[in-house]
């Protein structure tokens, strides 16, 4: 389909023009990627030495390609920092990410879907008030903030969770739902709304005419048709996920790829931070293009174009 195509080529764009604008970035923000590696006692001559070996001195549009070169081969490189290799790191974090994001990523549609069936099942009641409170507040409140005083509330007042960790049940917890709460509030109205819609149509009056209950109608009819742009539009959501994860893991101590970007930076570990943030824009980018062409196949007149 042309649509379809047309936007794996805008995809494969945004990727190209991502790794350029990451690597620019990083190379021109200042600092001495040197010194991540280097005591402080090291001499010029000693630091002049390393940098020519790892080719900081040549023009940065060559550096760039000679990086890209090696991206392509699976030559990841090994930290300045520690000498650790880039694709171990990215095993062992990638997989704390992992169930973190998966974790975050059920709660969204468990918690977010039958709250916005209740809300539209129960219109204009106490019940639909208090769920939309729920989602605006979810919206509304800011993620490093809910992050902040989910560790006061439950992890210093009432001792109920820990603070930080990794990887038991008890300390997914707080930072599984703190990174799925502004998703659950947003498929909330999501459904809400695809339930409304679908409930003011005509085969409902038919189905009721016809005599069929009324959660037959809801669960068998109604939330069938409400669930395509739900589930066609959940790529979205897998985006939101990688946005907040760098905020989330670093407040939490998650050892997952946010908080080993966030230190790749501050620690100016040039090759850590590149990779790291082009993993992170590559699953970002890709979700969008997976949320298009879901609502591409979902969508009868889209297919056609």
């Amino acid at each position: 389909m042309k649509r379809i195509a047309a936007r794996s080529l805008y995809t494969l764009i945004v990727l190209l023009l991502s790794s350029i604008a990451v690597f620019y970035a990083i190379r021109l923000s200042g600092g001495d990627a040197v010194s991540a590696r280097l005591p402080a006692s090291a001499s010029y001559e000693e630091r002049e030495e390393f940098r020519e070996l790892l080719g900081l001195n040549d023009p940065v549009h060559e550096q760039y390609f000679r990086y890209m070169g090696r991206l392509l081969t699976f030559d990841l490189g090994k930290s300045l920092t520690n000498n650790a290799d880039i694709f171990d790191m990215l095993t062992e974090h990638g997989k704390n990410s992992l169930i973190l994001g998966a974790a975050a990523f059920a709660l969204v549609f468990v918690i977010g879907v039958p709250l916005g069936i209740l809300a539209a099942v129960k219109r204009n009641s106490w019940a639909d008030g208090s769920v939309m409170t729920f989602s605006v507040a979810g919206m509304a409140v800011p993620n490093f903030w809910l992050a902040l005083l989910s560790v006061w509330l439950f992890a210093s007042t009432l001792g109920w969770l820990p603070s930080a960790g990794c990887c038991s049940t008890k300390q997914l917890i707080l930072p599984a739902v703190v990174l799925a709460m502004e998703g659950i509030a947003l498929t909330v109205r999501m459904t809400r709304s695809a339930m409304l819609e679908n409930l003011g149509q005509d085969f409902v009056r038919t189905l009721r005419a016809g005599g069929l209950s009324e959660t037959s109608i809801v669960g068998k009819h109604v939330l069938r048709n409400a669930m395509v742009p739900i589930i066609s539009l959940a790529g979205l959501r897998i985006g939101q996920i990688v946005g907040y994860a760098l905020v989330v893991e670093t407040i939490f101590g998650w050892p997952g790829l946010g908080q080993v970007l966030v230190n790749a930076v501050l620690r100016r570990d040039y090759p850590v931070a590149q990779f790291f943030s082009l993993v992170l824009i590559a699953i970002v980018v890709l979700s969008n293009w997976l949320a298009d062409v879901g609502y591409t196949v979902a969508n009868p007149r889209l297919r056609r174009t």
